[in-house]
Order: structure tokens, then C-alpha cells, then sequence
């Protein structure tokens, strides 16, 4: 009859991978933010990138937006903590804030989330500009290989 010894090296191995699994919600949580960071800073480039409206629009034509509106996204924008909601871990990137175009009725200036949103899908007044959606295209496949490297490094430096 054969006989199988397991020696210390396995039970190292198999401390090592327990080890692992008990820090894997703060490597997964790392790792999204990693890769919300990239996203968020496409998102930048891509507000930044948008046409800037010189004059003032005639009126009942649509406009881009201004640079004060491009200020006020660019200033709004950030990442939000992360949540755990039934087993999934998720950030939220956003706009938040009100940029400087302070009018009667926004006296604390226009909400930027306001702002965006015509912007991305275009209103009756607003030229179309999906920022976002273009950023995602340009940038999923690194926001993905980030968050690969991130939890990959975390568990290459736990099992040494």
C-alpha cells in the first residue's frame, strides 16, 4: 500500500492561502478604488477635452458648455467610499458640488450633477457630449489590468 506524507511545506502553503482569504476583502477594496482611480482621471482628460463655448449662445441654438461649467465638474468630481451590498463591493465616481455661475434661481451657483447630465445627453439648449461614455471605451481594459496587478501584488506579498 502506498503512503502519502504531507510535511510542513503544505501546511505553510495552506496558511498562507487562509491567510490570503482573510485579507481578501481589503484587496478587492483596493483594488476597486486602483481602478476607479484610472477611471476617474479618464474622466478628467475627457471633461477637459470638451469644446468650450466662447460666445453666448443666440437664442433658442444650442451651446457647449462653459468653462466655468467645465470648472465646476472638474472640481465636483471625485470617488465616493466604497459599500458592500449583498456580497458586491462597489465605489461610485461622481459629480458633486455647485460650480460659480451664481444665478436667481441657483444663488449657491448651479448644482455641477445638473450641469453634466445636459451635457451628456444633451438638452434642448445643450450640445450632446457622452464624456463618460467615452471615457469608459477608452479606458476599461486598463481599469480592469490595474485592479488584476493590485489584487495580484497583494496576494504575490502575502504568500512570500
Amino acid at each position: 500500500m502506498a503512503k502519502f506524507t504531507v510535511g510542513h511545506g503544505l501546511d505553510d502553503y495552506i496558511k498562507d492561502l487562509e491567510d490570503v482569504q482573510m485579507l481578501s476583502s481589503k484587496l478587492i477594496g483596493r483594488a476597486i478604488y486602483y481602478g476607479a482611480d484610472v477611471m476617474a482621471n479618464e474622466i478628467r482628460k475627457q471633461i477637459q477635452a470638451l469644446p468650450v463655448q466662447k460666445e453666448p449662445a443666440k437664442r433658442g441654438h444650442r451651446r457647449d458648455p462653459s468653462q466655468v461649467e467645465i470648472d465646476g465638474m472638474l472640481e465636483g468630481l471625485g470617488i465616493a467610499k466604497k459599500r458592500v451590498v449583498n456580497g458586491f463591493t462597489n465605489v461610485k465616481i461622481g459629480i458633486d458640488g455647485y460650480n460659480k455661475h451664481v444665478t436667481d434661481d441657483y444663488p449657491n451657483g448651479h448644482p455641477n450633477v445638473m450641469v453634466a447630465r445636459s451635457i451628456l445627453i444633451g438638452t434642448t439648449f445643450m450640445n450632446r457630449h457622452p464624456f463618460v461614455d467615452r471615457a469608459v471605451n477608452v479606458c476599461i481594459s486598463r481599469v480592469e489590468q490595474r485592479m488584476k496587478e493590485t489584487i495580484e501584488e497583494g496576494i504575490e506579498k502575502e504568500m512570500h
